[in-house]
């Protein structure tokens, strides 16, 4: 059954990139590209359900400290591939609601840690399942890329970026109960933060195939990612 949102045990912001309709007239496959928080362990059921679904890699976008502090449960699966691709920038909080989409241009910049991601990404004959953290940031960068490279609108761009803060509001509050000096926006996916990260983009690259040029990207890993994303 082809479903967006995915249920996993321990986690709430897990969801599939398929089924956004793209601008020659495709849609983004489901079952390929999975967008996730932090699993930090799984049930037998999780297992089931990901090996159903094809997964065979997950890459992990948090920092080095991040990962000994709290290990991704792929870690430690032996049925999967375990890639860790830290960002080395873009990955503190915004002291501003006006950072969000600075923060966003950082990782966008981070031309290394870009190609390493999308370079597996593209070599990998499964499935594949991205995280950061809440899967909101670090991961919704790398989802909105890949939906730019399959050709999606942007609209349906900020559409599966802002419902992070649907799926993740209860921790959230949680969070913002329990430490008050925290600013108010902590969290929060606004559809504004991914509309200037676009914008910005574009004035910056042009289009995705130059930025994916500049990036350093090969073109048969172009293809094989538009193939997977497809």
């Amino acid at each position: 059954m082809q479903t967006r949102r995915i249920l996993l045990s321990r986690t709430v912001n897990t969801r599939d990139l398929g089924g956004y309709p793209t601008n020659d007239g495709q849609i983004t496959a489901f079952g390929k590209i999975i967008r996730s928080d932090l699993p930090q362990a799984f049930s037998h059921e999780d297992l089931a359900l990901l090996k159903n679904l094809g997964i065979t890699a997950a890459l992990d976008f948090r920092s080095k400290p991040e990962t000994e502090r709290v290990p991704s449960a792929f870690e430690q699966a032996s049925d999967f591939n375990y890639f860790h691709c830290p960002f080395a920038f873009g990955n503190r909080n915004p002291s501003s609601k006006a950072e969000v989409p600075l923060l966003y241009a950082e990782m966008l910049a981070d031309f290394p840690a870009i190609k390493h991601i999308l370079g597996i990404i593209a070599r990998q004959k499964g499935s594949v399942f991205i995280h950061c953290y809440v899967g909101k940031d670090r991961t919704g960068v790398v989802a909105a890329l890949l939906l730019l490279i399959a050709g999606t609108e942007t609209s349906d761009i900020l559409a599966d970026y802002q419902i992070s803060y649907t799926y993740l509001r209860f921790r959230i509050r949680e969070l913002l109960h329990e430490h008050p000096e925290l600013p108010d926006f902590t969290g929060r996916s606004d559809m504004a933060y991914m509309e200037k990260t676009l914008d910005n983009f574009y004035k910056t690259y042009g289009n995705v195939r130059d930025y994916l040029q500049k990036v350093g990207l090969q073109s048969e890993e172009i293809s094989a990612l538009r193939n997977k994303l497809l």
